[in-house]
């Protein structure tokens, strides 16, 4: 498939995607809650989730064993990769049936709670799930104009992952600090090592994690608290200036393989190894191991400044209940299981990063092998530099993350310019964010 009609697929679906989440959630506060708390006898729940097969594996297993204890309660669980999953949920909102129990991000947990799509933890059936053994400032993550609408399912961090092998073979360090320059001649390293078949790092020009890490190098954010972007046309020219400079270069993917590039570690430039390293979250960490098919390791983001990597605690993912919901007691019953049951938390491991229960994470931690050791010790290293985490992003910032992306493809394959791109993205920026 031609590259042109690749990027206007994307862009079609991005689209769609984006007006399927904004009707689905109108239509959803438009309806009537349901409260029903289910314990008039047996009930069902649906649970979705977005992740890969091997996630759905152990969930799977966390849920059979709460069935087991709680027989009076059938859970339906279904999942999807990212994008697929959210498009699935917002046409299930717009029908009035949303999940009982959803994976939440930070992207959409604005466009959602702020519909009364979910229903606050802080009050009635959601005050059975414990946050005392959860980091308050990753709690509070999940707070929005005062309610508790998500609990952090995991703890993650952002990272650098990479083939060690790769970059030792390029006469490459990567054991200690470098700075944005450094990184990119060692990629650079690495790609003529590969007769530049394979590229030192995946382009992250489009990558809004990666953007968000950048700016706080930078005393900068995504968005400021009161739901506007965080920063300026000179920002982000800089930071595409950054991103081009690796890509010109050849320390970075081509636009052709950044194309391709979405949230699966499987079908991403790093998991197909058409790059030797990718900026990701540590808790994607094992499923791009198995991808890879070979050891890799993590590391902290390059930065011009030591005393700030500008990274901080972030929650992996959240989880959700519906206000829409019939068996709200039984879908938080579900919830405080997957958060604070320690059986629970020895099924799932550290699939979607380190667990929110420190009690849990403790006991995981001091018997940790192979890649959760890998995560486990990362953190710990990361512990005492890392940063307060930002507020909840505002309502459009999932359209925000696909407008990047598109723009910077644009970028990418020389159809416009940086300025002209930096343009229309602001312009479009404030659109999406109305």
């Amino acid at each position: 498939m031609g590259a042109g009609r690749l990027r206007r697929r994307t862009t079609i679906a991005a689209v769609i995607a984006t007006v399927a989440i904004s009707l689905a959630i109108s239509l959803a506060a438009c309806g009537t809650q349901s409260g029903g708390s289910g314990d008039g006898g047996d009930v069902t729940i649906s649970f979705a989730w977005w992740g890969s097969d091997s996630r759905a594996t152990i969930t799977k297993q966390a849920v059979e064993l709460f069935q087991q204890r709680n027989p009076t309660i059938k859970v339906q669980t279904t999942f999807s990769a990212y994008a697929a999953y959210w498009e699935k949920v917002a046409t299930q909102t717009a029908g009035g049936n949303p999940p009982d129990v959803m994976t939440m991000d930070t992207r959409y947990l604005s466009e959602y709670g702020q519909r009364k799509v979910l229903l606050d933890l802080k009050e009635g059936p959601g005050k059975q799930i414990s946050l005392a053994e959860i980091n308050p400032e990753l709690a509070n993550t999940g707070q929005l104009d005062g309610k508790q609408y998500a609990v952090p399912w995991a703890q993650n961090t952002s990272a650098l992952v990479y083939d060690p092998a790769a970059y030792q073979a390029a006469g490459v360090d990567m054991t200690g600090p470098m700075t944005w320059e450094q990184f990119r001649a060692a990629a650079e390293k690495v790609s003529a090592s590969k007769g530049f078949q394979t590229r030192g790092v995946t382009d992250f020009g489009m990558i809004d994690s990666a953007l968000e890490i950048w700016l706080r190098q930078r005393g900068k954010g995504m968005f400021t608290p009161d739901g506007k972007l965080g920063f300026g046309p000179q920002e982000l020219r800089e930071y595409w200036d950054l991103a081009s400079r690796f890509r010109t270069s050849k320390a970075a993917s081509a636009a052709e393989v950044t194309a391709s590039y979405n949230t699966s570690p499987e079908q991403a430039p790093f998991g197909k190894k058409l790059t030797a390293a990718e900026f990701a979250y540590d808790g994607i960490y094992p499923s791009y191991q198995k991808a890879y098919g070979t050891d890799l390791k993590v590391a902290p983001y390059p930065t011009d400044d030591p005393a700030n990597l500008g990274q901080y605690r972030r929650p992996a993912m959240f989880l959700s209940v519906s206000a829409r919901g019939k068996a709200q007691e039984a879908s938080a019953k579900l919830v405080e299981f997957l958060i604070n049951d320690p059986e629970a938390a020895k099924i799932l491991g550290t699939d979607r990063g380190l667990p929110p229960n420190l009690k849990n994470r403790a006991q995981l931690a001091a018997s940790a092998t192979g890649t959760s050791k890998v995560i486990f010790d990362f953190e710990a290293s990361l512990e005492a530099k890392l940063g307060p985490a930002p507020a909840v992003p505002p309502k459009g910032a999932g359209a925000i993350q696909k407008l990047l992306q598109r723009t910077y493809e644009e970028v990418a394959f020389e159809r416009l310019s940086i300025d002209a791109a930096v343009s229309r993205f602001f312009a479009e920026a404030q659109k999406d964010l109305q």
